[in-house]
């Protein structure tokens, strides 16, 4: 990630980039970090959805709200901007985005 260069892109990491503040710091040189917040509702892991989209790795008596609570303060550190998700529709958020950007600049 620390190498990685684009122009005019958006890049959508996996959850867990979050942990690695090197490549955390390189994307903020290169670009704009925006942070969709989303409320934990417990609904993913009934349905196994986080497993289908990649979190690979709970730790021993871990849990997807655990995930959560850890990945969320790190995301909010490295968030140049944060939109919260909560009763937006998929245009309303574009609109924040772009809302967030242009204020940003």
């Amino acid at each position: 990630m620390r190498t990685l260069e684009a122009h005019h892109a958006i890049i959508a990491t996996g959850g867990s980039v979050v942990y690695g503040k090197e490549a955390m710091e390189h994307l903020q040189e290169i670009g704009t970090v925006i942070y969709l917040e989303v409320a934990y509702t417990g609904a993913g892991k009934a349905s196994g959805r986080y497993q289908r989209q990649g979190v690979l790795i709970l730790r021993d008596g871990q849990t997807l709200y655990d995930l959560y609570l850890e990945r969320t303060p790190l995301y909010e550190k490295y968030a140049d901007i944060r939109i919260s998700e909560t009763g937006l529709d998929i245009e309303q958020t574009v609109e924040q985005i772009v809302d967030g950007i242009t204020n940003l600049h």
